[in-house]
Protein backbone atom coordinates (compact mmCIF):
# COMPACT_ATOMS: atom_id res chain seq x y z
CA UNK A 1 0.00 0.00 0.00
CA UNK A 2 1.37 3.39 -0.93
CA UNK A 3 2.14 5.48 2.12
CA UNK A 4 0.86 9.02 2.50
CA UNK A 5 3.82 9.94 4.69
CA UNK A 6 6.12 10.74 1.81
CA UNK A 7 3.90 13.67 0.81
CA UNK A 8 3.03 14.93 4.27
CA UNK A 9 3.27 18.68 4.67
CA UNK A 10 5.95 19.36 2.04
CA UNK A 11 5.09 23.07 1.89
CA UNK A 12 4.82 23.37 5.68
CA UNK A 13 8.15 21.58 6.16
CA UNK A 14 9.88 23.91 3.72
CA UNK A 15 8.39 26.99 5.38
CA UNK A 16 9.02 25.92 8.96
CA UNK A 17 12.59 24.73 8.58
CA UNK A 18 13.94 26.73 5.63
CA UNK A 19 14.47 23.79 3.29
CA UNK A 20 15.99 24.24 -0.15
CA UNK A 21 15.47 21.95 -3.12
CA UNK A 22 18.13 19.38 -3.92
CA UNK A 23 18.26 15.84 -5.28
CA UNK A 24 17.10 13.29 -2.74
CA UNK A 25 17.92 9.95 -4.39
CA UNK A 26 21.26 8.51 -5.52
CA UNK A 27 20.99 6.04 -8.37
CA UNK A 28 23.21 3.55 -10.19
CA UNK A 29 23.16 2.48 -13.82
CA UNK A 30 20.13 0.33 -14.80
CA UNK A 31 20.46 -3.17 -16.22
CA UNK A 32 19.61 -4.20 -19.77
CA UNK A 33 15.89 -3.85 -20.43
CA UNK A 34 15.71 -7.30 -22.04
CA UNK A 35 16.20 -8.85 -18.58
CA UNK A 36 13.49 -6.86 -16.85
CA UNK A 37 10.19 -8.24 -15.52
CA UNK A 38 6.91 -6.50 -16.27
CA UNK A 39 5.57 -3.83 -13.92
CA UNK A 40 2.48 -6.00 -13.37
CA UNK A 41 4.71 -8.81 -12.10
CA UNK A 42 6.63 -6.57 -9.68
CA UNK A 43 3.52 -4.83 -8.36
CA UNK A 44 1.65 -8.11 -7.88
CA UNK A 45 4.62 -9.62 -6.07
CA UNK A 46 4.54 -6.74 -3.58
CA UNK A 47 0.82 -7.31 -2.93
CA UNK A 48 1.43 -11.03 -2.44
CA UNK A 49 4.47 -10.45 -0.19
CA UNK A 50 2.53 -8.13 2.09
CA UNK A 51 -0.60 -10.19 2.55
CA UNK A 52 -2.48 -10.61 -0.72
CA UNK A 53 -5.39 -8.83 -2.38
CA UNK A 54 -8.06 -10.31 -0.10
CA UNK A 55 -6.28 -8.94 2.98
CA UNK A 56 -6.07 -5.47 1.43
CA UNK A 57 -9.71 -5.55 0.33
CA UNK A 58 -10.76 -6.35 3.89
CA UNK A 59 -9.31 -3.06 5.20
CA UNK A 60 -11.99 -0.37 5.36
CA UNK A 61 -10.08 2.04 7.55
CA UNK A 62 -6.71 2.40 9.24
CA UNK A 63 -5.36 4.45 12.15
CA UNK A 64 -1.57 4.79 12.49
CA UNK A 65 0.14 6.29 15.56
CA UNK A 66 3.81 7.15 15.98
CA UNK A 67 6.56 9.69 16.54
CA UNK A 68 8.14 12.29 14.27
CA UNK A 69 11.72 13.58 14.42
CA UNK A 70 13.70 15.96 12.23
CA UNK A 71 17.19 14.53 11.82
CA UNK A 72 19.92 16.60 13.46
CA UNK A 73 17.56 19.39 14.55
CA UNK A 74 16.39 18.13 17.95
CA UNK A 75 12.80 18.57 16.76
CA UNK A 76 10.37 15.85 17.81
CA UNK A 77 6.67 15.29 18.02
CA UNK A 78 3.74 12.93 17.64
CA UNK A 79 1.94 11.87 14.47
CA UNK A 80 -1.45 10.24 13.98
CA UNK A 81 -2.99 9.36 10.64
CA UNK A 82 -6.51 8.24 9.78
CA UNK A 83 -7.53 6.70 6.46
CA UNK A 84 -10.90 5.41 5.28
CA UNK A 85 -12.01 3.83 2.02
CA UNK A 86 -11.99 4.82 -0.67
CA UNK A 87 -9.56 7.74 -0.22
CA UNK A 88 -10.43 9.86 2.80
CA UNK A 89 -7.61 10.91 5.11
CA UNK A 90 -6.71 13.05 8.10
CA UNK A 91 -3.22 13.45 9.56
CA UNK A 92 -2.08 15.52 12.52
CA UNK A 93 1.55 16.17 13.47
CA UNK A 94 2.15 17.95 16.77
CA UNK A 95 5.74 19.28 16.93
CA UNK A 96 7.15 20.31 20.29
CA UNK A 97 7.82 24.04 20.34
CA UNK A 98 6.52 24.51 16.78
CA UNK A 99 2.82 23.69 16.80
CA UNK A 100 0.30 21.55 15.05
CA UNK A 101 0.18 20.62 11.36
CA UNK A 102 -3.00 19.04 10.00
CA UNK A 103 -3.87 17.91 6.51
CA UNK A 104 -6.42 15.67 4.89
CA UNK A 105 -9.34 15.33 2.56
CA UNK A 106 -12.99 14.33 2.61
CA UNK A 107 -12.66 12.43 -0.65
CA UNK A 108 -12.98 15.63 -2.69
CA UNK A 109 -11.47 18.71 -1.06
CA UNK A 110 -7.78 18.40 -0.15
CA UNK A 111 -6.51 20.78 2.50
CA UNK A 112 -3.73 21.77 4.89
CA UNK A 113 -3.93 23.65 8.18
CA UNK A 114 -0.75 24.78 9.93
CA UNK A 115 -0.09 26.79 13.06
CA UNK A 116 2.62 28.57 11.06
CA UNK A 117 1.10 29.04 7.61
CA UNK A 118 -2.64 28.93 8.26
CA UNK A 119 -5.35 27.18 6.19
CA UNK A 120 -4.89 26.23 2.55
CA UNK A 121 -6.88 24.25 -0.03
CA UNK A 122 -4.73 22.16 -2.34
CA UNK A 123 -5.55 21.99 -6.05
CA UNK A 124 -4.22 20.56 -9.30
CA UNK A 125 -1.40 18.01 -9.26
CA UNK A 126 -0.80 18.54 -5.55
CA UNK A 127 -4.36 17.57 -4.67
CA UNK A 128 -4.32 14.64 -7.08
CA UNK A 129 -1.18 13.24 -5.40
CA UNK A 130 -2.79 13.53 -1.98
CA UNK A 131 -5.88 11.62 -3.11
CA UNK A 132 -3.72 8.88 -4.68
CA UNK A 133 -1.67 8.35 -1.54
CA UNK A 134 -4.79 8.38 0.63
CA UNK A 135 -6.34 5.47 -1.27
CA UNK A 136 -6.40 2.19 0.66
CA UNK A 137 -6.35 0.25 -2.61
CA UNK A 138 -3.46 2.18 -4.17
CA UNK A 139 -1.41 -0.99 -4.71
CA UNK A 140 -4.08 -3.59 -5.41
CA UNK A 141 -5.97 -1.25 -7.76
CA UNK A 142 -3.03 0.84 -8.99
CA UNK A 143 -4.23 0.91 -12.59
CA UNK A 144 -7.11 3.15 -11.49
CA UNK A 145 -4.62 5.81 -10.36
CA UNK A 146 -1.79 5.37 -12.87
CA UNK A 147 -2.04 5.28 -16.65
CA UNK A 148 1.22 3.38 -17.05
CA UNK A 149 4.05 1.69 -15.15
CA UNK A 150 7.38 0.41 -16.40
CA UNK A 151 10.32 -1.42 -14.87
CA UNK A 152 13.22 0.70 -16.14
CA UNK A 153 16.20 -0.94 -14.48
CA UNK A 154 17.86 -2.73 -11.61
CA UNK A 155 19.35 -0.52 -8.86
CA UNK A 156 20.65 -0.90 -5.34
CA UNK A 157 19.17 0.67 -2.22
CA UNK A 158 21.91 0.13 0.35
CA UNK A 159 22.89 -3.52 -0.02
CA UNK A 160 19.52 -4.52 -1.52
CA UNK A 161 19.18 -5.08 -5.25
CA UNK A 162 15.87 -3.62 -6.42
CA UNK A 163 13.62 -3.33 -9.44
CA UNK A 164 13.11 0.33 -10.28
CA UNK A 165 9.53 1.06 -11.40
CA UNK A 166 8.41 4.38 -12.89
CA UNK A 167 4.68 5.01 -12.55
CA UNK A 168 2.90 7.76 -14.49
CA UNK A 169 -0.25 8.92 -12.68
CA UNK A 170 -3.46 9.97 -14.38
CA UNK A 171 -2.61 13.50 -13.21
CA UNK A 172 0.83 14.77 -12.25
CA UNK A 173 4.47 13.91 -12.81
CA UNK A 174 5.93 10.37 -12.82
CA UNK A 175 6.80 8.72 -9.52
CA UNK A 176 9.46 6.09 -8.89
CA UNK A 177 9.35 3.02 -6.64
CA UNK A 178 12.13 0.57 -5.75
CA UNK A 179 11.14 -3.02 -4.87
CA UNK A 180 13.52 -5.50 -3.24
CA UNK A 181 14.19 -8.33 -5.71
CA UNK A 182 14.50 -10.90 -2.92
CA UNK A 183 11.53 -10.04 -0.68
CA UNK A 184 9.31 -8.11 -3.10
CA UNK A 185 8.94 -5.32 -0.52
CA UNK A 186 8.83 -1.61 -1.36
CA UNK A 187 12.04 0.02 -0.07
CA UNK A 188 11.85 3.53 -1.53
CA UNK A 189 9.54 6.00 -3.27
CA UNK A 190 10.45 9.30 -4.86
CA UNK A 191 8.47 12.03 -6.58
CA UNK A 192 8.44 15.73 -7.37
CA UNK A 193 5.69 17.64 -5.61
CA UNK A 194 4.01 20.58 -7.33
CA UNK A 195 3.47 23.18 -4.59
CA UNK A 196 2.88 26.95 -4.29
CA UNK A 197 6.61 27.21 -3.52
CA UNK A 198 7.51 25.44 -6.75
CA UNK A 199 8.49 21.86 -7.45
CA UNK A 200 9.95 20.10 -4.41
CA UNK A 201 11.67 16.67 -4.50
CA UNK A 202 10.41 14.21 -1.89
CA UNK A 203 11.45 10.64 -1.12
CA UNK A 204 10.66 7.99 1.45
CA UNK A 205 12.58 4.89 2.56
CA UNK A 206 10.54 2.10 4.18
CA UNK A 207 11.86 -0.43 6.67
CA UNK A 208 11.00 -2.36 9.84
CA UNK A 209 8.24 -4.29 8.09
CA UNK A 210 5.96 -6.05 10.59
CA UNK A 211 2.97 -8.33 10.40
CA UNK A 212 -0.14 -6.37 11.39
CA UNK A 213 -3.20 -8.58 11.22
CA UNK A 214 -3.18 -10.15 7.77
CA UNK A 215 -0.93 -7.45 6.24
CA UNK A 216 2.78 -6.72 6.50
CA UNK A 217 3.47 -2.97 6.78
CA UNK A 218 6.55 -0.73 7.24
CA UNK A 219 6.78 0.76 10.73
CA UNK A 220 9.73 3.05 9.97
CA UNK A 221 9.61 5.72 7.27
CA UNK A 222 12.68 7.88 6.66
CA UNK A 223 11.71 10.79 4.46
CA UNK A 224 13.59 13.44 2.56
CA UNK A 225 11.82 16.68 1.67
CA UNK A 226 13.89 19.10 -0.42
CA UNK A 227 17.04 17.51 0.99
CA UNK A 228 16.04 17.61 4.69
CA UNK A 229 15.65 14.23 6.40
CA UNK A 230 13.08 13.31 9.00
CA UNK A 231 11.89 10.03 10.47
CA UNK A 232 8.48 8.62 11.32
CA UNK A 233 8.46 5.62 13.64
CA UNK A 234 5.07 3.98 14.02
CA UNK A 235 4.18 2.46 17.36
CA UNK A 236 0.71 1.19 16.53
CA UNK A 237 -1.35 0.47 13.40
CA UNK A 238 -5.02 -0.46 13.76
CA UNK A 239 -7.49 -1.48 11.06
CA UNK A 240 -11.27 -1.54 10.87
CA UNK A 241 -11.73 0.42 14.08
CA UNK A 242 -14.43 2.86 15.17
CA UNK A 243 -13.60 6.31 13.79
CA UNK A 244 -15.79 9.33 14.66
CA UNK A 245 -18.24 10.05 11.86
CA UNK A 246 -16.97 13.63 11.55
CA UNK A 247 -13.27 12.73 11.49
CA UNK A 248 -12.93 13.58 7.79
CA UNK A 249 -15.14 16.67 7.81
CA UNK A 250 -13.48 19.88 6.62
CA UNK A 251 -12.18 22.09 9.47
CA UNK A 252 -14.08 25.35 9.93
CA UNK A 253 -11.12 27.34 8.57
CA UNK A 254 -11.11 25.31 5.37
CA UNK A 255 -14.89 25.47 4.97
CA UNK A 256 -14.62 29.25 5.31
CA UNK A 257 -12.07 29.34 2.46
CA UNK A 258 -14.47 27.44 0.24
CA UNK A 259 -17.12 30.07 0.79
Amino acid sequence: MRMRFVYLGAVWMATAFGLTAQTAVTEVAPSAKSALPSADTVMQRYVDATGGKAAYDAVKNRVSTGTFSLTGKGINGAIKMYQAAPAKAYTVVDIEGVGKQEDGNDGKTVWELSSMTGPRIKTGDEAAAELRTSALDAHTNWKSYYKSAEVVGSESIGDKSCWKVVLTPNQGEPETDWFDKTTGLLLRESATMDTPMGKIPVAGDYSDYRKQGDLTLPFKITQTVAGQEFEIALTKVETNVDIPANRFDLPAEIAALQK
